[in-house]
């Protein structure tokens, strides 16, 4: 019975794909890829009282990226999170910080775009671009990999994946001063587990 399910996992479609995801950027056709939000992450962490940190998410994502494996400087990419889809462990909480803190009602939607892309390594860059967050704009660095590609085994078109990570200054984005505010550090850390589908 094991080696049965040895044998049934291997021949699984994720067990294939596995197989042939390729860690070359160069492999992957250059063209327009929208992110698959199903398969996307938004995740941002705020030290709390000094003792750890805590950590939400914006369940609704949005992007396109124009990919260029070849001349990865060359590529580009739109980010768009629905800020009311913010999502932690407390729903009270959740309310709290789409009224008081990110004031939904007047600015619900949060979007990075690149302005610029500097190789770092065969599989990491420096993503340089504006993030657009509360009203403000200010220029933001992302640290980011290239996880890999392949044919999606479902959609029938070729999938490519990135990890990135930002730390940004609440300062930075003018939020009002709420009566927790003490109880937080300066800095958020910004994390991006993003998967994208080639347009056909």
């Amino acid at each position: 019975m094991r080696w049965l399910l040895i044998l049934a996992i291997a021949a699984s479609p994720w067990a294939a794909a596995q197989a042939d995801t390729s860690l070359n950027p160069k492999s992957a056709p250059k063209g327009t890829y929208r992110l698959d939000p199903r398969h996307t992450l938004a995740q941002f962490c705020i030290r709390h009282m000094g003792l750890s940190d805590y950590c939400g998410r914006f369940s609704k994502v949005t992007g396109t990226l124009n990919f260029n494996g070849t001349q990865p400087e060359k590529s580009s990419a739109r980010i768009e999170l629905d800020v009311t889809s913010i999502d932690t462990l407390s729903k009270e909480l959740d309310e709290k910080l789409k009224t008081q803190f990110f004031e939904t009602a007047r600015h619900p939607m949060a979007r990075f775009t690149t302005t610029s892309i500097r190789v770092t390594g065969e599989r990491t860059g420096i993503v340089a671009g504006t993030l657009e967050l509360h009203g403000v704009s200010k220029p933001v660095e992302m640290a980011v990999t290239f996880n890999g590609g392949l044919m999606h085994p479902f959609a029938n078109a070729y999938a490519i994946g990135f990890s990135g990570t930002t730390t940004i200054a609440l300062d930075d984005f003018g939020f009002p001063e709420v009566s927790w505010r003490s109880f937080v550090g300066d800095n958020v850390k910004l994390t991006l587990e993003v998967e994208f589908i080639a347009e056909k």
